[in-house]
C-alpha cells in the first residue's frame, strides 16, 4: 500500500496598530482574509497592545492573495492588500500597505492619512533654544513673513524654547509636552542643540522619536529645523549634522528643512553678509531673515522673492533680496 504525505504550511500574520492609535482611533478588530483559486480562508487577529496577530495553519503552497481590514467598533478604518507565497520550510515577508478609509455618507473614499491633514499648516509650533528665539525668534518672523507674503495662509507661529535646551530636556518639561499635545498645531518643528546630532546622534535620535510619538499622538507633522554649524567648525561639522538629520527624517518620514545648506550657500555667494554675531554660533538678523525665508520655502513651497517684509530694518533692500533668492535656490536643490 503506498501512503503519500501531505505537505502543508502556516502563514504567520502580524500587524502594528501604532499608526493607527497615533492617529487616534481605538482598533477593535482586524480580519485577513486570504485566497487562492477557490480557495477562501478568514481569521480574526487577536489584538493585544499595539500588535494584531494570527495563524493561518495548514495551507498548500503556492501564491496567496490576501487582503486586510482594520476596525473600530463597527467602523473600518482601514484597509489593504498584498499577496504572498507559501513555500515549506521557508519563511516569507510580505509587506502590505494599509491606507485609512474616510467614510461620508455612502461615498467611502481611500486616502492616505496624511491627506486628512491640512495641505499646508497654518498653526506651527517650533521646539528649541537660542538658535530658535534669538533676534525676536523665527516662529514670529516666519508668521510675519508668510502672512506677508500671502494674508490668505492665514499663519500662526509659536514656540517652546529654553536656553541651551536640548529635545530630551523638551520631551521631560511638562510645558512643552502641554503645548504639544493641546496645541492644535499641524506641524512641529523641532531643533536639536547644535552639537549634539555630532557628539551624541543617539541621544539625538532617541528623543527626536520619543517627540515624534507624542506629535503624531496629537495629530501633527513633525519637522526638523536643521540649524547651521558652529562658524568655526563650518565645514567639518555641516555634513556631520546632514547624516543625522537626514537618518532620523527618513526614520520617522519627517521633513528635513535645511537652514544650514542656506547658510552655505549664502557663505559662499554673499560673503560679505554676516549670519553669525561675534560667538560664532548665534544668528545676526539677516541670519535669522535667511532661515525664516528658508522656511517658508520649504513649508508652503513658494517663494519669497518679492516679499517686502524684513524682521529688522537694519536688513538692506540688497541683503533682503539676496536672502531671499538663497533661501529659494536651496529649496530648488534640497526641496522635494
Amino acid at each position: 500500500m503506498n501512503t503519500q504525505t501531505e505537505i502543508t504550511s502556516d502563514l504567520p500574520i502580524s500587524i502594528s496598530l501604532q499608526p493607527a492609535l497615533e492617529n487616534g482611533f481605538e482598533v477593535t478588530q482586524v480580519i485577513v482574509t486570504i485566497t487562492r483559486d477557490d480557495f477562501i480562508s478568514s481569521l480574526d487577529l487577536q489584538i493585544e497592545e499595539n500588535t494584531a496577530s494570527g495563524t493561518f495553519e495548514d495551507l498548500e503552497p503556492g501564491i496567496y492573495n490576501i487582503y486586510v481590514e482594520v476596525y473600530e467598533d463597527d467602523v473600518i478604518i482601514a484597509t489593504g492588500s498584498g499577496s504572498g507565497e507559501v513555500i515549506v520550510g521557508e519563511n516569507t515577508v510580505v509587506e502590505i500597505n494599509l491606507e485609512f478609509v474616510q467614510t461620508t455618507g455612502s461615498l467611502t473614499v481611500i486616502v492616505d492619512w496624511t491627506d486628512l491633514l491640512p495641505e499646508y499648516p497654518q498653526r506651527i509650533l517650533f521646539i528649541g533654544n537660542s538658535i530658535t528665539y534669538f533676534n525676536g525668534g523665527v516662529d514670529l518672523h516666519t508668521m510675519n513673513l508668510a502672512n506677508n507674503i500671502d494674508p490668505g495662509l492665514e499663519v500662526y507661529c509659536s514656540s517652546v524654547v529654553g536656553g541651551g535646551w536640548t529635545l530630551e530636556m523638551h520631551f521631560n518639561n511638562t510645558a512643552t509636552i502641554d503645548s504639544i499635545t493641546n496645541g492644535n498645531f499641524d506641524m512641529v518643528i523641532l531643533q536639536e542643540m547644535t552639537s549634539r546630532p555630532v557628539n551624541d546622534p543617539d541621544l539625538f535620535y532617541y528623543y527626536a522619536t520619543a517627540l515624534d510619538s507624542v506629535i503624531t499622538t496629537a495629530g501633527a507633522q513633525t519637522a526638523f529645523f536643521y540649524s547651521w554649524p558652529f562658524e568655526g567648525e563650518f565645514n567639518t561639522m555641516i555634513e556631520q549634522q546632514a547624516a543625522a538629520y537626514n537618518y532620523i527624517g527618513q526614520q520617522l518620514d519627517a521633513p528635513v528643512i535645511p537652514v544650514a545648506r542656506a547658510w552655505q550657500h549664502s557663505l559662499q555667494e554673499n560673503p560679505e553678509i554676516d549670519l553669525y554675531i561675534e560667538d560664532g554660533n548665534h544668528p545676526t538678523v539677516q541670519g535669522t531673515y535667511l532661515a525664516c525665508c528658508t522656511f517658508f520655502s520649504f513649508i508652503w513651497d513658494e517663494t519669497t522673492v518679492g516679499a517686502t517684509y524684513v524682521n529688522d530694518p537694519e536688513i538692506t533692500i540688497f541683503q533682503r533680496d539676496a536672502l531671499q533668492q538663497v533661501a529659494w535656490d536651496t529649496y530648488l536643490v534640497y526641496g522635494d
